[in-house]
């Protein structure tokens, strides 16, 4: 190709650099990519689907369990106080 030495000095030294896959490496990623490639069955793909779906559902009722604990008892402690106005030398009492 070229008479240049340089060039050819230069492939020689990048052939020790060169990335070579072994045997077993390349038996792994065959099979990485032939599970990619494969159509999922109907369990797969409802299994993907599902376990998301039920993770945010989780999710969403644990935080409206939480929300609803926090209001039952913000709205507990504030019924349970009577509040008294006195207007005019009258005592109201607001609350049960």
């Amino acid at each position: 190709m070229s008479e240049d030495r340089f060039l050819d000095q230069l492939r020689a030294d990048a052939r020790a650099l060169r990335y070579e896959i072994d045997p077993a490496g390349a038996s792994r990623l065959r099979a990485r990519i032939r599970a990619r490639l494969d159509e999922p069955t109907v369990a797969q793909f409802l299994a993907a689907w599902f376990r998301p779906l039920a993770a945010s559902l989780s999710a969403l009722a644990l935080i409206a369990g939480i929300a609803i604990t926090v209001l039952e008892r913000n709205q507990n402690i504030s019924l349970a106080d009577n509040i008294e106005i006195s207007i005019g030398g009258d005592v109201f009492s607001v609350g049960d």
